[in-house]
């Protein structure tokens, strides 16, 4: 597009001179490149936040140059791999690819923070040894890379597998979503790749001499902060494990049935700077009468503030692939940019509202043409009635149309344009054709050339052709007698009037018939207003068409957006159950246990928790009124809404949450079998030596969102806001229930308990505040 429209530039550079004195030629009535750049710009700008953002937080953690240094190089190697098989595959850069990528940013580092921080504190606790008990230098880096490699590797397979269902989408979303996850999955791959052999080799150079801190052991304060606070929490959700659980469950129930009361649609609404302002006059409208009416709308809406400029264009040509009637005006709304879109089509909403005798929609560009892909129609529901007689069928959307008029949600309700319009139908007389040696194949195609003409020869004129049609002078042609006079001839040589073989008379007859598998069917289509969803309207809008087409014997179907939402939902699903089983698989591999592959899986609802939360609180009438409406307070309860972008960032989140499950078993499997660990005392150990590095992977994930979050609404962010939005939210919930509740799963499944611990007289807010002195110098080899 950006190519084609500089080209395009370039040639009407070349025109402009050329224009007669007081002609000026509009580039901008409608630029999709506007937008591109756009939304190019703002998600590429997401992008360099988030890798600022990520930084921030492993140097937080970190506390070390030399770790976070090798820790940052995943992301640009990883990053030069992805764009390099994005080429390979095609894919090319644009809003999706790169928000794949944006979307992978806190991802990138996690592979690298796992590895970083194992060999870290493997070589802290050796420094801390004995100088005779010392194991080589490389040899512990070599150690201590290969304990987290099979969790680390299992982990980001099954953080790529959850991204499958994506790719087995079809149609427009499909188009949308397969590069965001084809760009993800890579990129992701190729962050394994670098941990596993990058890393260590980095740690190899880079980690030689002091590691940091008085003797090398001492953590960083914000990491001293959360283990002090993590451990008494710790003991406590273990000792009161079937609480634990229980609340948990019963949040997630909480959750899903709050998640029950949200609505639905397809795509969320674009951002796209153009309004596209459909105005219908009853067919049959002439050219002039349209252009009065059109003109008298135009000059209203160029009035709006915050409106840049109004362009119009009445009829489109036969030939065109949508070929429009003069009484059909379509007008482009090009807005401000910083202009509040809302307030805008408020205004134009107000002024269609006033003039009286014409249909009118309001849609954009992009969202119009995807609408037309999927129902043919410039509306987001398209009603399909199907019927054999035409006066039944007019009758049944009339009635339809009139029923949805009224109905709370919708707007730019229209019944097909089908009116009845003069016609001149011509009936062949078989047995008089016959005797004039005519066959009706042979005295339509003279007709239809007497009329229409027939293409003779073809002109050339310089690098144009012409078609030379010859046909009857158009004074020939004008009226239903001279019709009546036109004269056939035969085989034979016979000449006969078509009056005197063929019955010729006006008839009232439909404008319009249109067919779907050799049915004929009506059509209404309606929008969504806003403060609406599509699935609730829906939902209602069958409550009332059903039992009108059902009490007229005809046969119903609904499609648009509605039909490619649900197609878009049964596929995740399905592809999505497939995905499950095989992750439990590979997680039964990984854990060697399936109680503990479905202790991980458990993830998976506690992640839904918080991405349920965070829709609730960025979508609907706002959380405090919502929470109000619900309990029957204050005004109606405008239902948060669930998009095919949300599902995605379930999704991702999904993936994200069971690797931090893994990497929780898997330690205490390593503590258990190679250090010979009791497991009582292997869960509380192990879940302090991996609270560092799923806090960082989880925290590096979340805030690497945030900006992507906070671009809600900007040309480029329509997609994958929601998308960041759930897995933000998710991150969040799940990262702090993982920390609690599978320690807790753990110890209730396997049959163990913690051994109380002696109460210490120290309160926990005392256990806080020790936090802000430094540590001693003395090491715990047990913990570190």
């Amino acid at each position: 597009t950006l190519a084609l429209t500089d080209s395009l530039d370039a040639l009407f550079d070349q025109i402009e001179p050329t224009l007669p004195a007081g002609v000026e030629l509009n580039r901008d009535v409608v630029r999709q490149s506007h937008f591109i750049d756009r939304a190019v710009h703002n998600v590429t700008k997401v992008l360099g936040e988030a890798i600022i953002i990520v930084l921030l937080v492993l140097v937080l953690f970190l506390m070390n140059l030399r770790t976070t240094l090798i820790t940052l190089t995943a992301i640009p190697i990883s990053l030069a791999v992805g764009l390099l098989m994005m080429d390979a595959l095609n894919l090319g850069l644009n809003v999706m690819t790169l928000g794949g990528l944006t979307v992978a940013i806190g991802v990138l580092v996690d592979d690298a923070i796992i590895d970083v921080e194992n060999v870290f504190r493997r070589l802290k606790q050796n420094r801390a040894q004995p100088e005779s008990e010392q194991r080589p230098f490389t040899e512990v880096i070599f150690d201590a890379s290969n304990e987290i490699r099979p969790a680390m590797v299992f982990a980001t397979v099954i953080i790529v597998m959850v991204f499958v269902p994506l790719l087995f989408l079809q149609g427009l979303e499909g188009r949308f979503f397969q590069p965001l996850a084809l760009t993800y999955m890579i990129s992701i791959l190729a962050s394994l790749a670098v941990a596993l052999t990058v890393v260590p080799a980095m740690c190899r150079f880079l980690l030689k001499g002091r590691l940091g801190g008085k003797h090398g052991e001492q953590d960083g304060f914000l990491v001293r902060l959360l283990k002090r606070a993590y451990e008494p929490a710790l003991r406590a959700a273990i000792r009161l494990r079937l609480w634990v659980l229980g609340a948990a469950g019963l949040v997630t129930a909480a959750a899903l049935l709050l998640a029950s009361t949200f609505g639905s649609s397809f795509l969320p609404s674009f951002n796209e700077g153009t309004f596209t302002v459909f105005l219908l006059a009853p067919p049959g409208t002439s050219i002039v009468e349209s252009d009065r009416l059109a003109t008298e709308v135009e000059k209203q809406l160029v009035e709006i503030e915050g409106v840049r400029s109004v362009s119009r264009r009445t009829g489109r040509a036969e030939r065109d692939e949508h070929a429009e009637p003069v009484s059909n005006s379509e007008i482009e709304v090009t807005v401000d940019a910083g202009s509040d879109r809302f307030e805008v089509r408020e205004d134009i909403d107000r002024i269609l509202g006033s003039v009286p005798g014409i249909t009118t929609m309001v849609g954009q560009p992009i969202e119009h043409r995807l609408s037309h892909v999927l129902s043919g129609t410039p509306a987001a529901i398209a009603i399909n009635v199907f019927g054999e007689n035409l006066t039944e069928l007019r009758r049944v959307a009339k009635e339809i149309e009139g029923e949805l008029q009224s109905l709370p949600g919708a707007r730019d309700v229209n019944a097909n344009r089908e009116v009845m319009i003069t016609s001149l139908p011509i009936r062949y007389r078989h047995a008089e054709l016959a005797a004039a040696g005519l066959s009706p194949a042979d005295a339509a195609e003279q007709v239809r050339e007497a009329i229409y003409g027939e293409v003779v020869d073809t002109v050339n004129q310089g690098v144009r052709q012409y078609d030379l049609v010859v046909r009857l002078a158009p004074e020939e042609r004008e009226s239903i007698a001279q019709v009546r006079d036109l004269l056939l001839r035969g085989r034979g040589g016979a000449t006969v009037r078509l009056s005197d073989v063929a019955d010729i008379g006006p008839e009232r007859s439909s404008n319009l018939i249109t067919r779907e598998n050799a049915q004929r069917k009506a059509v209404v289509s309606l929008n969504v207003a806003e403060g609406s969803n599509l699935g609730d309207l829906v939902a209602q809008v069958q409550e009332r068409v059903d039992p009108i087409v059902q009490s007229a014997g005809m046969t119903v179907s609904y499609g648009g957006q509605f039909e490619a939402q649900q197609s878009a939902s049964r596929t995740i699903l399905v592809a999505g159950v497939a995905v499950a089983l095989i992750m439990l698989m590979l997680l039964q591999i990984s854990t060697g246990s399936m109680r503990a592959a479905v202790l991980v899986m458990l993830n998976m609802p506690l992640a839904l928790i918080g991405g349920i939360a965070a829709i609730y609180l960025t979508e609907g009438g706002g959380p405090i009124a919502n929470t109000l409406a619900l309990v029957g307070i204050g005004g109606p309860y405008i239902p948060p809404v669930i998009s095919i972008a949300s599902l995605v960032g379930f999704i991702t989140l999904f993936g994200i949450a069971v690797r931090n499950g893994i990497l929780l078993i898997n330690h205490y499997n390593h503590l258990m079998e190679a250090e010979g660990v009791p497991m009582g005392e292997a869960i509380v150990q192990g879940s302090m030596e991996r609270l560092v590095p799923i806090l960082m992977t989880a925290i590096s994930a979340a805030l690497g969102l945030v900006p992507l979050a906070l671009a809600a609404g900007e040309p480029g962010s329509e997609l994958l806001a929601p998308l960041a939005i759930v897995t933000l939210g998710g991150l969040l919930t799940s990262t702090f229930l993982n920390l609690i509740v599978v320690p807790a799963g753990y110890s209730l499944v396997f049959g163990h308990k913690l051994e109380p611990r002696q109460r210490s007289s120290r309160s926990f807010m005392t256990r806080i505040a020790g936090a802000l002195r430094p540590a001693k110098a003395t090491v715990n080899t047990k913990e570190n």
